[in-house]
């Protein structure tokens, strides 16, 4: 866990979203790293929702994550990108743990 997980505000908002009944955040975090609703869950099905979109929006792709993690495959994460690259009239906002990612060889994957 880095230093920048230290005053998470997703821990405190996936215990609370857990708590609520939310069906993204039911699955459960280490819970030495992480916590209650906290665990590393993808959501396949939401991917074709931007290409729904008939006005421009801004989008904060994983605003409770780490889409580089190293659990998240790089075929997922291809598919993510895809659908960036497909929609430009939408503005994206990633969020990542760049620095560790990117120093243990993950990067975003080329999409042509």
């Amino acid at each position: 866990m880095s230093a920048g997980c230290d005053n998470c505000y997703a821990l405190t908002l996936s215990k609370r979203l857990k708590a609520m009944g939310s069906p993204k955040y039911q699955n459960d975090g280490d819970p030495r790293t992480s916590g209650p609703g906290f665990g590393l869950t993808v959501h396949p099905h939401a991917l074709t929702v931007p290409l729904k979109w008939r006005t421009p929006r801004t989008v904060f792709v994983n605003s409770m994550s780490d889409l580089l993690h190293a659990r998240v495959s790089l075929d997922y994460v291809r598919q993510v990108f895809e659908v960036m690259a497909a929609t430009p009239q939408h503005t994206y906002q990633v969020a990542d743990q760049a620095g560790p990612a990117v120093a243990a060889g993950r990067r975003p994957p080329a999409v042509a």
